[in-house]
Parts: C-alpha cells; sequence; structure tokens
C-alpha cells in the first residue's frame, strides 16, 4: 500500500507492495516533492519488525534500524526517489513509518555578465579616381553585458577624402546591448593611384579599443596619343603618318574611338582598316586593355603647298580622350627655263646691240638665288646694264633671291662691236635648287 505525509513546504510519499514472500526481497519506495524552495531536507525511515535491511538507493545512513537521507537543497517542484530493499523474516503484517523535515528556503539571484565589443569594415578591392567609394563599418557586441557609450572613429588615409574634407570622422553610436549591432555607412573618394588602407576603431566606456582595416586599390584611367609623319613632301606625292593609341592607365578602355581629320587642302590616299568618309578617317576599338596599344597608318597628297597640320583625336566610352598632330610641309618642284636674245643681230663695228636676258620660273615651288654672270669674246665689249655691274669683259648680273611659280625676271645689257667675227656670248645661271650650272651661249655677228 501507500502512504502521504504533506507539510506546508514538502511532500512525502512511501509505497510498498501489498504482498510479500518469507525469506524473499522486496523494494518500496520513498518519494519526496518540494512545495517551495526548501532546505537541510532529512528523510527517516524504519526498517520494521521481521524484516532485515539489504540495501537502499541512494545509500542511506544506517543506524541500528533507522535510516536517513539527506539533500541540501531541493526547488519548487522538485522531487527525490529513494528505493529500499528489505527481506521478510516471520509472517505476518509488517510496516514502518517514514518522516520528513525541511527548512523553507528563500532564493535571489544575479547575473553576471560580460560586455564585449567588435568591428568589421568592408569595401571594394578597386575603384576609379574621383568616383564615390562605399564602405561600411558594423560594430557589435559579443558579449554578455551591455557595451556602454560606444564611439566609432573612422580615419581617412592620405590618398581618400571625405565630402566633409575632415580626416577622421567621429560616431557616437550610444550603448550596445549583447548581441545588438550598428552598421555604418561611410563614402570616400579616391584622389591618388595606388592602394589605400582605411582604418576604423572603437571604444566603449567599459571595453577597450578594438580596430579594423580596408584596403581599396584606386585606379587611375588614361589613355594617349601620339602621331608622326613626313616631314616634307613634294606636291603630288604622299605623305605617310602613323597614329599610336596608348592606354597608358590601370583600366580596361571600351570603344576606343580613333579619328583622323585630313587638311581640306589634301586628300586621303588610304587608311588601312579605317572608315574613310570625305577627308576623315575612322578606326574603332571595341576593348583595349591597361597598358596596351596600337597603331594605324593613313596616306595623303596635297596639290597646294605650304604647311598642313593633320589633326587626329581619339575617345573611349569611359570618357577617355587625347589629340595629337602631325604637319607636313608640301613642296612644290622648281623648273627655271632661261632666254637670251639679242637685237640688232648683226651689228657693224662700233654699233650697239641690246642683250635681253629673261628668266622664268616654270615649276610650283620658288626658285632660290638665282645667279647670272655673262662672258664676252674679244670682238664684243660689254658697255652697261641697270641691273649688274660690268668688269672688263665679264658681266655679273644682280642676284635674284626669290622667284614665285610663274613668276619672270629681265636684266638688259648694252654692248658694242669692236672687230669683225662671229662671236659667242656665255652667259651662266645658277639657282639652289640646281645641281649644275645652266649654260646659254648667244650668237652675235660683227662685220
Amino acid at each position: 500500500g501507500s502512504t502521504e505525509s504533506r507539510s506546508g513546504n514538502v511532500r512525502l510519499t512511501k509505497q510498498m507492495p501489498a504482498e510479500l514472500t518469507l525469506g524473499q526481497e522486496f523494494m518500496y519506495q520513498l518519494r519526496v516533492q518540494a512545495n517551495e524552495n526548501v532546505g537541510d531536507v532529512v528523510v527517516r525511515d524504519v526498517v520494521p519488525e521481521g524484516a532485515t535491511y539489504v540495501r537502499s538507493e541512494p545509500a542511506a545512513e544506517v543506524s541500528g534500524k533507522n535510516l536517513t537521507w539527506k539533500f541540501n537543497e531541493m526547488d519548487a517542484g522538485q522531487a527525490k526517489d529513494i528505493r529500499v530493499w528489505l527481506r521478510p523474516d516471520r509472517e505476518g503484517r509488517i510496516g514502518s513509518c517514514a518522516t520528513v523535515f525541511a527548512l523553507s528556503r528563500a532564493c535571489a539571484f544575479g547575473m553576471v555578465g560580460k560586455p564585449g565589443l567588435a568591428i568589421k569594415k568592408t569595401r571594394p578591392d578597386t575603384a576609379i579616381l574621383g568616383q564615390d567609394i562605399p564602405y561600411s563599418i558594423t560594430v557589435s557586441n559579443p558579449g554578455s553585458a551591455a557595451a556602454k557609450a560606444v564611439v566609432v572613429t573612422d580615419n581617412v588615409p592620405d590618398g581618400l577624402a571625405h565630402a566633409s574634407g575632415q580626416s577622421a570622422l567621429t560616431f557616437n553610436v550610444g550603448d550596445l546591448a549583447p548581441g545588438q549591432s550598428r552598421t555604418l555607412p561611410v563614402v570616400l573618394k579616391g584622389t591618388k593611384r595606388g592602394k589605400h588602407c582605411n582604418g576604423a576603431t572603437a571604444v566603449a566606456s567599459n571595453v577597450g579599443k578594438v580596430s579594423a582595416e580596408a584596403c581599396t586599390t584606386i585606379l587611375v584611367p588614361g589613355i594617349n596619343l601620339v602621331k608622326t609623319g613626313t616631314k616634307e613632301q613634294f606636291l603630288g606625292k604622299s605623305a605617310d603618318y602613323t597614329l599610336t593609341v596608348s592606354n597608358t592607365g590601370d583600366t580596361r578602355l571600351t570603344n576606343v574611338t580613333i579619328t583622323d581629320t585630313a587638311p581640306a587642302v589634301t586628300r586621303i590616299v588610304s587608311a588601312a582598316g579605317a572608315t574613310v568618309v570625305g577627308n576623315q578617317a575612322t578606326w574603332r576599338i571595341a576593348e583595349l586593355g591597361a597598358g596596351e596599344k596600337k597603331s594605324f597608318t593613313v596616306s595623303l597628297t596635297s596639290a597646294t603647298a605650304g604647311t598642313h597640320c593633320n589633326l587626329a583625336s581619339v575617345t573611349s566610352t569611359e570618357g577617355q580622350g587625347a589629340r595629337a598632330e602631325a604637319c607636313t610641309l608640301w613642296r612644290g618642284v622648281g623648273a627655271i627655263l632661261v632666254e637670251v636674245v639679242d637685237d640688232p643681230d648683226p651689228i657693224l663695228v662700233g654699233s650697239t646691240t641690246t642683250y635681253t636676258v629673261r628668266i622664268t620660273n616654270q615649276g610650283s615651288a620658288d626658285l632660290v638665288n638665282i645667279n647670272t654672270t655673262a662672258a664676252f669674246p674679244a670682238q664684243i665689249a660689254p658697255v652697261a646694264t641697270a641691273q649688274g655691274t660690268v668688269s672688263g669683259q665679264n658681266v655679273k648680273f644682280q642676284t635674284v633671291s626669290r622667284l614665285g611659280s610663274k613668276q619672270s625676271v629681265e636684266f638688259r645689257l648694252t654692248a658694242r662691236g669692236v672687230s669683225a667675227g662671229d662671236t659667242r656670248v656665255k652667259f651662266v645661271f645658277t639657282e639652289d635648287s640646281l645641281t649644275s650650272p645652266i649654260i646659254e651661249e648667244e650668237s652675235t655677228r660683227v662685220f
């Protein structure tokens, strides 16, 4: 059977089998249950007359027939089970009563925690010079108590800049509860090429400083155009130019367009790989990698003398651009025509004749430094000229420093017959572009 004992703070229950066999072990059970928080719990039981104690779980303190169990503390609702084994030694009714004693227990608890602080910074690996760079700072409390008066400082290094112009940005985050975090966005711009590391720190009034760093490489886009070509060329021939476009930056450039505009007085002869419309040649490159370069050629011709400059430009989708110019001096070819006429011819001894010297530039370029001389035979004596000097039998005409295309110049010279004969007057012409003099002989008969 079972019996139950109730008191204010604990309840004790004892259960024993109703039928037992002489000489055969049996087990009975005690259960003590706390109605409230208790301490110094003592359960006592007695081995009944006519039975022998075998063992118990948990083990009892045994003193003669008395069995005792002690429990230091039990919380409200908690139960303890005790099992006891006995062996009946005689027939008849056997049994005993158990008691429980406990002290009521009042408890109070406080949680001991430790504040923590952690900081993390994220960034893009690369950014273009002058573009916005989004950074984020996340400060958190991984501890078990609040982090008080948290302050985050972001240090802006040389090579990066904040819109405020400040080199240190301060954020008063306030208190962070355990497990709580705050994310702070920071936008900077790259001002210098290269790798720049942006460090941030966080500190609380009850936690030491923690730090994090984020590094971004600032890339600078760049493009360059170089144009070289024929410095001087004769009219009607071709002048060749080479355009070299280079990606001088760290970034890939796309849709690179090179445009070469020929001067109005020239004409494009060829431009390999280009689209030619009128006096403009255009090349397109889908992509030009960092450090990569490509070259193109264009040939022009001109029928107009002078220095004509050929301008080229390059652009890319990213807004990069450059210009380059190459100038060519287009020169014509000078062609000299000389004519000498004497009038009258023949002449009497003692009479005079006039030699007319006519020099014409039949070419397309100026004639430069034309010098003319005349050598007379003994039968004829040069007398005078307004355009030169007479020295004995020789005459030197004044130098023509420049004679333009299709222009002419004339010299006149008077000479007198000295003695009869069939003579030859030798005229010699030199000019800077001539490799050898022009010699013209005029025959004059004296009788």
